[in-house]
């Protein structure tokens, strides 16, 4: 239902050019959790912003369910990392998730459901009333989620979403996400730098190149779909499986650091 075919991204600006994304290909099925993995700097954050509609390729196409993605489109929602940035600090909690809603023109007792519902879903049941500046930034970023789920997307993409918690905090929100994949039934698209992350979460794996980005492997992950943070990730099959994604983007770096030694 989510579909990018060879798409490039060249920055340009005085006098000279940056390729961040060469050819990417791939699809995502509806009710996918796909993780998206690759080296620092590969440009995964320019590709989910190009899927978004938030940046326009330089070539090749997004489209959603056999549409053109040429802007924000209505049926995705984006979590960014900087929880912080993204809400309004001057706004109580539940007038940050509501915010977006008035721009579907939603009736008023509808919105009240739909925050009351995504705040109860992350937990937040009863922070309605707070402002994000007296919450840690767990909680900070559970509203960034439940603000995304109340819009009721077909599509969630999130951007290193747990980058700036700790590891406690990142281990809960990880649970938070399948839990609410699982029971939302939404296609997830889920950027990552963390390995173990991305195969703890992820049905499938994209592994990136290091920039100018290609996909170096659509790995499937053949865990069990129950999966907890003390037994999954002690698994022999979770070791296996985080160790080859270690090693091609190793490979990567290394093929980079080879293309640009001496000639």
């Amino acid at each position: 239902m989510l579909t990018v075919s060879g798409l490039q991204k060249t920055y340009t600006g005085d006098g000279r050019s940056v390729e961040a994304i060469r050819d990417l290909t791939f699809t995502l099925a509806d009710g996918d959790l796909t993780c998206l993995v690759g080296p620092s700097g590969c440009g995964k954050t320019t590709l989910l912003k190009c899927i978004a509609g938030l940046l326009t390729p330089s070539g090749g196409t997004v489209t959603l369910d056999d549409a053109p993605v040429t802007g924000p489109p209505p049926g995705m929602a984006v979590v960014f990392q900087e929880y912080g940035r993204s809400l309004f600090p001057w706004m109580r909690v539940a007038a940050n998730v509501e915010l977006p809603l008035r721009q579907k023109h939603i009736p008023r007792e509808r919105r009240r459901a739909l925050v009351h519902e995504s705040l109860a879903a992350v937990g937040l049941a009863d922070a309605h009333s707070a402002y994000p500046w007296q919450l840690s930034g767990g909680m900070q970023q559970r509203v960034a989620i439940a603000r995304a789920i109340a819009y009721e997307p077909r599509v969630l993409l999130m951007d290193e979403p747990f980058a700036a918690v700790d590891a406690q905090t990142r281990a809960d929100l990880e649970d938070l996400i399948r839990d609410l994949w699982h029971r939302l039934g939404v296609t997830v698209l889920f950027v990552t730098h963390d390995i173990d992350e991305a195969v703890y979460l992820g049905q499938n794996v994209l592994i990136l190149s290091a920039s100018p980005t290609v996909i170096l492997e659509h790995l499937p992950i053949d865990l069990p779909a129950e999966r907890d943070q003390l037994h999954t990730r002690a698994a022999p099959r979770f070791i296996e499986l985080r160790t080859h994604v270690y090693g091609q983007i190793q490979a990567a770096k290394k093929a980079v650091r080879a293309d640009a030694g001496p000639r």
